[in-house]
């Protein structure tokens, strides 16, 4: 079960409200300040907004870095949404180890500086689904 902050149910909160989409969880980066959220399936538009408006909107008011997610009841398009724009060839999962096929060229940013990326997409993917660890091949 995912547990939130006073803080994190405050943000969800505001993000409703400012929007209208539904949002499904919230994620503060203790470390940055930046704030992750994930929408309802099919909501990520009411949040991004026509030409990324909304979002920009959003944080200019709060001053803080946004990222936003859709999620998925399916973890192999879940895998996809949070690594989107890098084009996943394929995602296999087998005991509790999801593979993400890429091309070379998109393995470093799915990776990601000091394994960034991969380490966001590997916190939300085990919030929800039991997926102990993600590798990028």
């Amino acid at each position: 079960m995912i547990k939130l902050s006073a803080t994190e149910l405050e943000y969800i909160n505001f993000f409703e409200k400012k929007t209208k989409a539904v949002i499904k969880d919230c994620i503060l980066n203790r470390e940055n300040g930046d704030i992750t959220i994930i929408t309802k399936e099919g909501d990520i538009g009411l949040v991004i907004g026509k030409k990324g408006n909304v979002i920009k909107r959003l944080k200019k008011e709060l001053g803080k870095e946004i990222h936003v997610y859709e999620y998925s009841d399916d973890p192999v398009q879940l895998i996809k949404n949070l690594l989107y724009p890098i084009n996943v060839e394929k995602v296999e999962i087998n005991d509790k180890i999801a593979t993400v096929h890429t091309s070379q060229e998109e393995r470093k940013r799915a990776i990601g500086r000091n394994g960034k990326k991969i380490n966001m997409v590997k916190e939300i993917t085990r919030r929800y689904f039991d997926i102990e660890d993600i590798r990028v091949v």
